[in-house]
């Protein structure tokens, strides 16, 4: 405690998005965390989703002409294993289309 002030915890948050041209965004978020929701929690509208990893989150977004992924973690391992999961998914379900997938990373401090 500093001057009857307690000291706030700081986390570390491990961060990455993608943005992905696709008309199909909204298609894709509903296939996903259909598929999703028989493991984990998932839930989506028709231009959100949110599907809950036990490592971390992922936030959906559904643009006219992109997709937006926004993975949330406590570390870049579990950020990694999250995107990877993602994006064998998003492959499986886009096969009628090429996606060009890339992800910008960054870190981010929270307090409690």
């Amino acid at each position: 405690m500093v001057a009857n002030k307690p000291i706030k915890n700081e986390h570390i948050v491990e961060k990455s998005t993608s943005t992905i041209k696709t008309q199909e965004a909204s298609n894709y978020i509903g296939k996903l965390c259909r598929h999703f929701r028989h493991k984990i929690e998932a839930e989506y509208t028709p231009t959100t989703g949110r599907a809950v990893f036990p490592s971390g989150t992922c936030e959906m977004l559904a643009m006219p002409d992109q997709l937006i992924f926004d993975i949330t973690a406590s570390d870049t391992e579990n950020v990694e294993k999250i995107k990877g999961v993602l994006v064998r998914h998003l492959l499986k379900f886009s096969y009628k289309e090429t996606l060009h997938i890339e992800w910008q990373d960054g870190i981010t401090s929270s307090t409690d």
